[in-house]
């Protein structure tokens, strides 16, 4: 009489990811943290450019609108 055995666990998927990386050779690792560097600071560039758009989109409308009253030309001279 053979006896069988099956288990089932349950691996969450970062776990899963964890693993395939660790078993990944050095080079491939290396690589891989290049590329989530440079996708990561890509996204802190788009978000940058966002935040000057916004901005000067908000200056430009104000200064249209008359709201501003002041000279920007003094605000730079010492």
């Amino acid at each position: 009489m053979v006896a069988t055995t099956t288990y089932q666990t349950t691996m969450s998927p970062i776990d899963a990811l964890w693993t395939l990386y660790l078993s990944q050779t050095k080079k491939v690792r290396e690589a891989f943290r290049m590329r989530l560097y440079a996708e990561e600071q890509a996204q802190a560039t788009k978000a940058q450019q966002k935040m000057v758009e916004e901005s000067l989109t908000r200056a430009f409308d104000e200064l249209h609108t008359g709201k501003v009253k002041h000279n920007a030309r003094s605000l730079f001279t010492e």
